[in-house]
Order: C-alpha cells, then sequence, then structure tokens
C-alpha cells in the first residue's frame, strides 16, 4: 500500500505540478523573451514614425491609412483566433478557471502578432504582461496535449504555472507572479498550485536571466530606488492618494461596464474591422499630435518618477488615456492592462504630489514615493488584489521601507471600492470572453453521484484542492460500502462516491473534465440525474 500511494504521488503530483510545470517554465521563459525583444524593437520603430509625422503633418493622413490598414490585419487575426484579443491577464484567467476553452496553438501564434502590430501603432495597452501571460497559459496547455495526452487532469495546473511564469517574467517579480496565481488566478490557495506555481516560475526566471546574461539585455522592468524611509508624522499623505485611487478605479470600472455594453449590445453585429479601425485611426491622429498619450505607458511611468510631466498634463493624460485604453481593450486590441493600469496611478500619485510639495506640506524627496503608491493603491482597487499589489510594489518598486504608507492605501483604496461594490476590471472583461464563448446556449443545472476510481487524479487530494469544472460543488463524499450517510472531511479515496452539483452550457466538456478528474466512468445518463435547462444567463 505505501509502494502504491508513493507512485501516486509521483505520478500525480511530482510530475505535472514540479516536472512539467518547470518545462512550462523553460518553454515560456524563451518564448517572452523573445517577445520581449522585438516588442522593444517595434515600439522604437512606432516612436520614430509618430516623430516623424508630428514633424511633417503632411505624413499624417498617410499614417492613418496605414493604422486602418493594420487594424484589418489584427481583426482577421481575432476573427480566426478569438480569445487572442483584449487584455491578456482576463483572458487567461478565464482559461485556468475553466470557463473558457481554446487552441492554444493558434492562440500563442496570434497572441504573439497581434499584439506586435497593436504596439506598432501606438494603441495604448501594456508590452509585456498581458501577453506573456496569454502566452505562458497556452504554453501550459500544449505540453499538456503533446505531451500527456492520458493526463488532461494537468492541464489547468500547467497553464496556471505557465500564466504565472509568464507574469512572472515579464515584469521579473516571481513572489509577485506566484501570488497572482493564488489571489487573481483561483483566488484561493492550494498546495498543488503553489508548486505548479513556484516551479514554473522558478525555471521560466532562471531561462530568462540566462537568456538576457547571454544577449546582454536588461531582465528588469522598472529601475526604481526609493532613498528614504517616510516618517510617521507624514503617514497621513497616503490616504488622499488611497481615496482618489479607489474613486478613480469606482469610475473607470463604471465605465469600461458602460462601453463594454454599447459595443457588444448596441453594436454587437458590427463587423469586428468596423469596430477596430477607428480606434486605430483616432489612437494614429492623437498620436501625431501627442505621443504620450498612446503607447505602453512604461515610457510614462519613466517621466513620472523623474518628475518630467506637469500636473496639468497628468490630469490631460489621465483623463484622455483612460479613455483610449477602455476603448482599445474593449473593441479587441491584444495588449496588456497592467502597465496602463500602473500608469494611472502614477498620474494620481504624481499629481498629490506636486500639490503637496507646493504648497509645502512634503519634502521633494518623497516625490518618487508618492508615485509608488499611486501605482499600488490604484492597482489593488482596480484588480482588487490588495496583496499581489503589495508584493509588487515591495518587489519591484523598493518599497520595503516604507511598507506603512503603502498599507495605509492600499487598504483605504480596497475599502473604497468594497464599499461602492465596483468590479474588478479584470472580471469585467473576463465575462466578454465568457459571453461570446456560450452565447446561444442553454445552461444545465445538474445533480450527479459519480466514484473516484483506482488509480484516478484526485485519490488522495483533499476536495478543495481540486481544479473541478466551473461551478461544480462537492457537496458529500463517503466510502464505497458505507450507509446512506454522507460524511465530509479527509482526503478523497479509491472507490469513493462522490455527490457533485454543477451549472454547464456544456455537459459533454463538463462531462470529460470530470472524467480526467475520476477516471473513465457515465458522468450524466437521463436515468441517473436531472437536469433542467435554464434559459437566463447566471453568474460564474
Amino acid at each position: 500500500m505505501q509502494e502504491k500511494r508513493i507512485k501516486h504521488k509521483i505520478q500525480n503530483v511530482i510530475w505535472p505540478c514540479v516536472v512539467f510545470a518547470g518545462i512550462v517554465g523553460v518553454l515560456t521563459g524563451g518564448i517572452v523573451f523573445a517577445f520581449r525583444v522585438i516588442s522593444e524593437w517595434v515600439i522604437e520603430i512606432s516612436h520614430t514614425i509618430y516623430h516623424f509625422a508630428a514633424e511633417n503633418p503632411g505624413y499624417i493622413p498617410l499614417l492613418v491609412l496605414g493604422a486602418v490598414a493594420v487594424a484589418g490585419v489584427v481583426s482577421f487575426f481575432l476573427t480566426y483566433s478569438p480569445h487572442s484579443r483584449g487584455g491578456g491577464i482576463p483572458t487567461a484567467v478565464a482559461l485556468i478557471r475553466g470557463l473558457i476553452t481554446f487552441h492554444w496553438l493558434r492562440n500563442l501564434i496570434f497572441v504573439f502578432t497581434s499584439a506586435l502590430l497593436s504596439f506598432l501603432c501606438g494603441i495604448p495597452l501594456g508590452n509585456d504582461e498581458g501577453p506573456a501571460v496569454q502566452m505562458g497559459a497556452a504554453v501550459g496547455s500544449g505540453v499538456t496535449r503533446l505531451v500527456r495526452r492520458k493526463h488532461r487532469a494537468w492541464e489547468r495546473y500547467l497553464m496556471t504555472g505557465g500564466a504565472t511564469a509568464g507574469f512572472a517574467t515579464a515584469i521579473c517579480a516571481p513572489a509577485t507572479a506566484v501570488l497572482f496565481g493564488l489571489e487573481e488566478g483561483h483566488r484561493r490557495f492550494s498546495p498543488l498550485l503553489i508548486m505548479s506555481s513556484l516551479s514554473s516560475v522558478g525555471t521560466g526566471m532562471a531561462t530568462l536571466e540566462f537568456l538576457c546574461r547571454l544577449f546582454d539585455k536588461e531582465s528588469a522592468l522598472f529601475h526604481i530606488t526609493i532613498a528614504e524611509k517616510m516618517p510617521l508624522r507624514l503617514l497621513w499623505v497616503a490616504l488622499p492618494i488611497g481615496l482618489l485611487c479607489g474613486g478613480f478605479a469606482t469610475l473607470f470600472g463604471s465605465f469600461t461596464h458602460a462601453v463594454r455594453k454599447l459595443l457588444h449590445k448596441k453594436l454587437g453585429h458590427v463587423h469586428l474591422f468596423f469596430k477596430i479601425a477607428p480606434v486605430f485611426a483616432v489612437v494614429a491622429i492623437i498620436g501625431s499630435v501627442y505621443a504620450d498619450a498612446i503607447g505602453t505607458g512604461h515610457h510614462l511611468i519613466e517621466a513620472l518618477l523623474s518628475h518630467r510631466v506637469a500636473w496639468y498634463s497628468a490630469l490631460v493624460l489621465l483623463a484622455l488615456r483612460s479613455v483610449l485604453v477602455v476603448f482599445s481593450n474593449d473593441v479587441g486590441a491584444t495588449g496588456g492592462l497592467f502597465t496602463p493600469l500602473l500608469s494611472f496611478g502614477a498620474l494620481i500619485g504624481s499629481v498629490v504630489a506636486e500639490v503637496f510639495i507646493g504648497i509645502g506640506w512634503l519634502p521633494q524627496q518623497y516625490f518618487v514615493l508618492m508615485v509608488v503608491i499611486g501605482m499600488t493603491s490604484f492597482l489593488a482597487a482596480s484588480v482588487r488584489t490588495p496583496v499581489t499589489a503589495l508584493v509588487l510594489s515591495i518587489e519591484v518598486f523598493s518599497g520595503l521601507l516604507n511598507v506603512l504608507p503603502l498599507l495605509l492605501a492600499v487598504l483605504v483604496a480596497y475599502v473604497m471600492v468594497e464599499v461602492l461594490g465596483a468590479s474588478s476590471i479584470n472580471e469585467i472583461a473576463m465575462e466578454r470572453e465568457i459571453h461570446h464563448e456560450n452565447r446561444g446556449k442553454p445552461l444545465h443545472v445538474v445533480d450527479v453521484t459519480v466514484e473516484a476510481m483506482p488509480g484516478s487524479f484526485v485519490v488522495g487530494k483533499q476536495p478543495r484542492d481540486i481544479l473541478w469544472p466551473p461551478s461544480c460543488t462537492v457537496l458529500s463524499v463517503k466510502p464505497e460500502n458505507a450507509d446512506k450517510h454522507f460524511y465530509t472531511g479527509g482526503p478523497i479515496r479509491e472507490n469513493d462516491v462522490l455527490r457533485l452539483n454543477f451549472i454547464t452550457h456544456d455537459l459533454d466538456r463538463t462531462a470529460m473534465a470530470l472524467c480526467d478528474l475520476l477516471g473513465e466512468q457515465v458522468i450524466y445518463d437521463d436515468d441517473v440525474i436531472s437536469h433542467e435547462t435554464v434559459e437566463a444567463s447566471v453568474n460564474e
């Protein structure tokens, strides 16, 4: 029995969560490195083009026509691979939660290419984190399908590892990436998820650092040094930043939801090209006049940290970039939301800092810290991930000496969005992908009794540690020969009988997912279960 238990642990824990997760990390690190190098080159070309157009206004119509032509190519790519559009993180989160499905190779190719085209046109979406996370999830799915076709129960764990490795290699923040996979990806902690994430992130970061040294490239996304620790008497300055970030995150979420409603309910039958082309054209026009309003936002954050943006310019950029980011993301342009969200927080923090410094309430040396506080609190409020935001500020933004003001601002911002009932930006974006995937399909409510077959993936694991299909609830677990009294607690054993309840749009896909976890068996049958078709859609 002991030998059998060890063999089972190696087969269903060590192999998927350590060995193959490590392979996923290596592949993801290599792909993200290539994507970073190429995207930086593309962004430099974009800057050159817009600089030339600004100095030669006669070429602006030609630039707009070029942007529209690129929009045509992007719309073709996104029609062929629908889940390649929009922010990469919301799509990746929906994938690792099992809410949507995709063709991993097609998604990997078109995320890579359509993102580069978006950056060439100056679309104000991030060039690192979003596409990297989605490509990492695609790598995890591909490794499962190509190497271990018989172990599809591993897929979402390897996709989680790939997504966290993509996040880590994109922003060089391994601890933040692991927390991202737990707090934002699955919104729970699990030993299997922790092992998968750590293995993929570790090998991914090692691969990235090796390639960066080999090709003499810089691995860090930001270079921020906060020289001084803020005294206790100045902690109060974090309060207005937290309030403003919480308030603006609420407004930003409401505006995003309104634009989504307009585009997908009022203009739902309009061809994708006629949604993307106007946005690309507008970005081209604005970029020719005001280059800081377009682009990924990375250059803007660096300018703010160097105190090179006046407060009135910061307010204009905050309003203008917010509109462009929302429309760019919602029409489907490929890119990330992480860097744009950080830039919004940086703009808010810089404005508050300039005001306080101008009236003599804050010394000049704390300007950079105020910008970092703004980035941290806005990220926590807009994505609803306060722990991840705090760890990011410590790991990437050198905020270890100033945990108290960071914590205070994050607390205020997070409490504010919680009280106001604001939705996470990622959750709003995921609604689009889920709606597109399940449009026109009836919703089934299923109650079923199944058995944990010998040697299956679930054996020896707690029910709460297993990635069940979405909306699947384990109602009870009992031994095979026990009486009718069901009980819960303890790991699942061979031949245990489980009673499950789940809601699904696709009975066959859910049945296959359960068979991957529990072993081959009849999951649903008209004589065994009862289900009803629900016409109205329900929340996740």
